[in-house]
């Protein structure tokens, strides 16, 4: 079964509006006058937050609520005094500033590849997690994929465990692709059209599930061919079975090997690699340049370490 043929991938429409990313912060003081964070008036509440620029973002208390109800699981007292709460706070763009956007755009017309990482970059969700979550396995992909992060485990070895957790049907894999289609990253389809107009060859690299992007890809107008990702395999029953070893990107170092076998292919091509992750930034080189997208979740070393960072593909368009 071809499950990625049931959708296409669709805008971002609803959700509350930060105009930011999301970073994990572990710590974050909430100091409200009046109703405290349970409260559900529109009283300003002061929100600090344990990052690297130390400001403060002002928010109300709807929008606080709304930002907090999935994450904290601490109520705070309703009276005029200081509780502490962990949540996933999103951070404005403007914390995180595009770091030489302009340079970048001259990368962007000098290459004639440009590769982009998918989940947090061309789509705005992670789809092993969304997948999970759907299977009713969040809680516990969330915990290996922790563990993983911090340098428990392969690559390799941590996707294993997580569909063998999960272990998705072809049947759940085609309920998921019609229920919770990937929403596009905005600007990206742009950016990726503007590209394509200016005669550059685009790859999609990722460390996710072919079936589950390429609907995305196909929203994009970009071969199927381009597409480097890791394949699910499944029973005559369609019961999940196990997922293709032999992928490049199924294993650490796939996306640099996976820009070395397009770069085989196209030896004398000038190409660039755009994600959010610390895979992406390991993929130069290979790869020429590489360029750190935080428009959907800012990954703190990555920021670091890149020299060209972005915030909204808007930023590398080119307005001819």
């Amino acid at each position: 079964m071809n499950c990625s043929a049931i959708s296409v991938a669709r805008t971002a429409t609803n959700g509350v509006s930060f105009n930011g990313a999301f970073h994990t912060a572990p710590v974050t003081t909430l100091t409200s006058a009046s109703k405290g964070v349970g409260g559900v008036g529109t009283n300003n509440l002061i929100l600090s937050c344990n990052n690297t620029s130390n400001k403060t973002i002002n928010m109300t208390g709807n929008q606080l609520n709304q930002a907090t109800s999935r994450t904290s699981t601490t109520k705070a007292t309703p009276t005029a005094e200081t509780v502490t709460v962990p949540v996933l706070v999103p951070v404005p763009v403007n914390q995180y500033l595009p770091k030489q956007p302009e340079l970048a755009a001259k990368i962007i017309q000098q290459s004639n590849i440009v590769c982009f990482d998918v989940d947090s970059t061309v789509i705005t969700e992670e789809g092993i997690d969304e997948l999970a979550d759907f299977c009713g396995k969040g809680a516990e992909v969330a915990r290996v994929t922790k563990e993983a992060m911090g340098g428990a485990m392969t690559f390799q070895d941590a996707l294993m465990i997580r569909l063998n957790i999960i272990r998705p049907t072809q049947k759940q894999i085609s309920d998921f692709i019609k229920i919770r289609p990937s929403i596009l990253t905005r600007n990206v389809k742009r950016f990726i059209e503007q590209l394509k107009a200016d005669g550059k060859q685009v790859y999609l690299i990722s460390g996710g599930f072919d079936c589950l992007i390429e609907p995305v890809a196909r929203e994009l107008d970009i071969p199927i061919t381009n597409l480097f990702a890791n394949k699910l395999m499944f029973y005559h029953n369609g019961d999940y079975a196990s997922f293709d070893t032999t992928q490049p990107t199924s294993k650490s170092g796939g996306k640099a090997e996976a820009i070395s076998l397009i770069k085989k292919q196209n030896p004398d091509a000038l190409i660039t690699m755009i994600g959010d992750g610390a895979t992406d930034l390991e993929a130069v080189p290979p790869a020429n340049y590489f360029i750190g997208f935080g428009g959907n979740v800012v990954r703190a070393e990555v920021y670091k370490r890149a020299e060209y960072y972005i915030t909204n593909f808007e930023q590398i368009t080119s307005n001819s």
